[in-house]
This record gives structure tokens, C-alpha cells and sequence, in this order.
């Protein structure tokens, strides 16, 4: 039985079949996996592992390394039932694909094989690789170069420039950077959420704290006070001037930011504390 035709999504109708054309004997499935990957990438597209079969009868072990635009050939995703229905898959139901075989059962010796009417694209292969996954990215050194500089309080502007200075192969963008920074901030927090790790970290510093909740049984904060323990010292040796203001809509919980600042005798600032507030009542 014929297959149907596939739609074509800007194919060129070049057989790439011939990039994998080898004679060489690869130890392991891994390396061999590794350099089919790393040839399809040059190429302009992206490897991944299919394989519904993974032994034949006679032992041998194998595997298919298949064009990531081909894992879903029929577009059975409901929208209206999606719980993110407004993005798209990228697969196409592309059937490029190649056959990585194990020479003998006792021996862990691989072969590239490959298969008829498998070779071309019904794509158009990847031009810019930025932003697409498996050839961009951040490895291991751009990550501890972004982690460095985030503790170091830089910008994500400037780790990037960083990034594509030390790391010239690599192709992130700044997703990638926001990403690892969120991800390395949730590391550190050990699972607490934004305000649990804030209380913790002003507890943890010796900071003058003060919470309140809505009720004694609920946990939703609805006023947090904090001040720095240095400056309880200095603004007890200058207390004359003290001003207070607030800023709304500059936190994603919407409460009014106060902040308490003194001044010196030659006119310089300090932070004395600042308080989220519920409202500007007179009880809080």
C-alpha cells in the first residue's frame, strides 16, 4: 500500500540520504548517534531517536534517528481542548529518516544504514539556528558564564555579549538567558516562592521584620516591613529628616511600595526601610 503524499512546507527535493553514506564502524550507539546528530545540524536540520523496535530476531539491536519535523503526521491536536491553544507543533510528518544498526549481538559495534524513499524534506531546513532547539542554546560553560555574572548582578544585555564573546559557536538569545536565570533563582530558593524566599533571606541576615496576614488562619500577607540592622545605627545618629513615599503597580501583586529615607547633614540618602502594604489606610 502507497503512502499518501505528504504536504510540501517549502522541500527543496534534495535527497540528503548521501551526507550519511559511510563504511565506518562506530563504537557504541552514542557516538554514533552523536555524529549522525552533529552532520544533520551542519546540514540544517535536527535529529532525534524513534524507535518503536528496538531489537530484530536474530538480537541485534537498532535504532532510527528520524527529522524532528516528523513525529506527528496526523494533526489530531483539538484546540478548543489544548491547554495552550493558540501555539503550533513544528512537525510536519517529514519522513527523513536513517537506520542505525548493531554489526554483531556480542560485540557493541554500530552501522549507519540507509533507507530507500527516506532521504528528502518536505521542509525548508533551518537557516538562522537561533531559537531552535538542539542546535541553540546554552551549554555548560555558557551557563556557569551567565550564573558568574548574574551573581555579579549584570544585566542579561550584557551576559549575552559576554556569551557570544567567550562561547562564538553557540547561537542563544535572550530567552535562553532569562530561562537560566529564573531556573538558577529557583535553585536557590530551594523551592520557596518568591515572598517565602524574600522573608527567609531577610531573616536569615538579622533584618528588623514585620508581617501581617489577612486573618490567623490564612497565610496571604497583606503588609511586610523590613529594614537593614546597620541602618536602625545610623539613623539613630540622624533622625532630624525623614521622608516617606510610595509607588504603585511596581510588583505583580499591586500593592502600594512604601519606602522610608533619611537624610544627612551634606545631604546624602539613606534607605531606612520599606514596607508592601495593602492599601494607604490608617491601618496599615
Amino acid at each position: 500500500m502507497e503512502e499518501a503524499p505528504l504536504p510540501d512546507y517549502g522541500g527543496d527535493g534534495v535527497d540528503y540520504s548521501y551526507l550519511f553514506a559511510t563504511n565506518e564502524i562506530i563504537d557504541g550507539f552514542e557516538n554514533a548517534a552523536n555524529w549522525a546528530k552533529q552532520v544533520a545540524i551542519e546540514s540544517g536540520f535536527i535529529f532525534i531517536s524513534s524507535s518503536y523496535k528496538t531489537t530484530q530476531k536474530d538480537g541485534r539491536k537498532y535504532h532510527y534517528l528520524k527529522c524532528d519535523r516528523g513525529r506527528r503526521e496526523n494533526n489530531c491536536r483539538d484546540p478548543e481542548t489544548a491547554k495552550r491553544p493558540n501555539t503550533k507543533s513544528k512537525a510536519c510528518g517529514c519522513r527523513f529518516m536513517i537506520k542505525c544498526e548493531q554489526q554483531r549481538v556480542e560485540e557493541n559495534n554500530w552501522v549507519i544504514e540507509l533507507l530507500h524513499d527516506r532521504g528528502t524534506h518536505n521542509h525548508t531546513l533551518i537557516v538562522y539556528p537561533e531559537g531552535h532547539r538542539g542546535v541553540s542554546g546554552l551549554r555548560q560553560g555558557a551557563k556557569e558564564v551567565v550564573r558568574e555574572m548574574n551573581d555579579a548582578q549584570a544585566k542579561p544585555k550584557n551576559i549575552m555579549v559576554a556569551v557570544k564573546n567567550k562561547f562564538p559557536d553557540e547561537h542563544p538569545n535572550m530567552r535562553h538567558i532569562y530561562n537560566f536565570k529564573e531556573k538558577t533563582r529557583r535553585e536557590g530558593s530551594e523551592g520557596r516562592n518568591v515572598v517565602e524566599q524574600m522573608l527567609h533571606l531577610a531573616r536569615e541576615h538579622d533584618y528588623i521584620n514585620w508581617v501581617s496576614c489577612s486573618d490567623r488562619t490564612s497565610k496571604v500577607i497583606n503588609r511586610a516591613f523590613l529594614a537593614h540592622p546597620a541602618i536602625v545605627e545610623v539613623l539613630s545618629t540622624y533622625p532630624l529628616v525623614i521622608g516617606l513615599d510610595s509607588t504603585y503597580k511596581t510588583n505583580r501583586y499591586g500593592f502600594p511600595f512604601l519606602e522610608i529615607v533619611g537624610v544627612t547633614p551634606t545631604n546624602q540618602n539613606f534607605l531606612i526601610a520599606y514596607a508592601f502594604m495593602k492599601d494607604e489606610t490608617a491601618a496599615s
